[in-house]
């Protein structure tokens, strides 16, 4: 019986993989207005030029921010959608056939190499400071508020301590302030009040320590971190992030966090806007 052969293609042929991305997709506006080569200088000290296995440190980094970009909260997770997304892997400078990092990578390096490190918080404040370069920011109105994120904790699993009540910054600084006043009047300072330190009991999670209980009218009781942010006003860009356990009142770091842009980025605040 006669079979036909096999045709043979001799042209090759060739996906590029920046035809796949639409050219008004968001990850093209971050690239087009965002370099990111200052991660490598910024983490440079915490790497080994001699050990350990080679790494691309900003891949690493642009990998966290799609997961937030595009609220994928498990590292896992995430690389399997980098593995599947055109997008995603252009952003990150992968080719179609190439491995994505392993998920294990992002966390041991946010768990280890970063622990203890202000890393997050100087490349965080590296991209307000670009958002300030290209008009973006303007310092004069700040809005701020808070938002629960629930713990990967079970709440029926924790332990009772007693701890002091946290004194709140502004008393401590009205306090100061009354006291410099008087000196300035010549008046004698105020005969100093024997120390009370409060106390409270709160619920300590077996699972995760550093999380905070919440319990609230017409909330749902669960472990817990809070989430502060400020925003500036002209194009809502997000100027300050801050987490404490989701039994921290908003009030506790709120002046001192205030405090810190004005420092750091210079802003001449007019107005600030807080919820009650």
């Amino acid at each position: 019986m006669y079979k036909p052969k096999r045709e043979i293609q001799n042209e090759a042929e060739f996906v590029f993989i920046d035809d796949l991305v639409p050219q008004d997709h968001l990850l093209r506006k971050v690239d087009k207005y965002i370099d990111f080569s200052f991660i490598g200088e910024k983490v440079r000290p915490f790497y080994s030029e001699n050990n350990g296995r080679p790494s691309d440190p900003i891949q690493l980094f642009k990998m966290m921010f799609i997961g937030y970009f595009y609220g994928i909260r498990s590292e896992r997770q995430l690389e399997r959608e980098i593995q599947t997304n055109v997008a995603y892997r252009w952003f990150l400078g992968l080719k179609l056939n190439d491995p994505v990092p392993h998920h294990s990578t992002i966390s041991w390096n946010r768990r280890t190499r970063f622990k203890d490190t202000n890393i997050f918080q100087e490349i965080f404040d590296e991209i307000v400071f670009k958002a300030i370069n290209h008009k973006m920011v303007g310092g004069r109105v700040l809005f701020s508020d808070s938002t629960h994120l629930k713990a990967n904790a079970n709440k029926h699993k924790f332990s009772r301590v007693e701890v002091e009540v946290e004194t709140r910054e502004y008393v401590v600084d009205l306090n100061k302030a009354i006291e410099e006043d008087r000196r300035d009047h010549g008046k004698k300072p105020l005969k100093e009040k024997e120390e009370v330190t409060e106390k409270k009991e709160i619920r300590l999670s077996t699972t995760d320590p550093e999380c905070g209980f919440m319990s609230r009218e017409n909330k749902q009781e669960m472990f817990c971190y809070l989430d502060h942010r400020t925003t500036d006003m002209k194009f809502n860009i997000i100027t300050d992030a801050y987490v404490t356990p989701g039994n921290v009142h908003d009030s506790v770091p709120y002046l001192s966090r205030l405090d810190r842009q004005v420092e750091r980025f210079g802003f001449k605040v007019e107005a600030v806007a807080l919820d009650s």
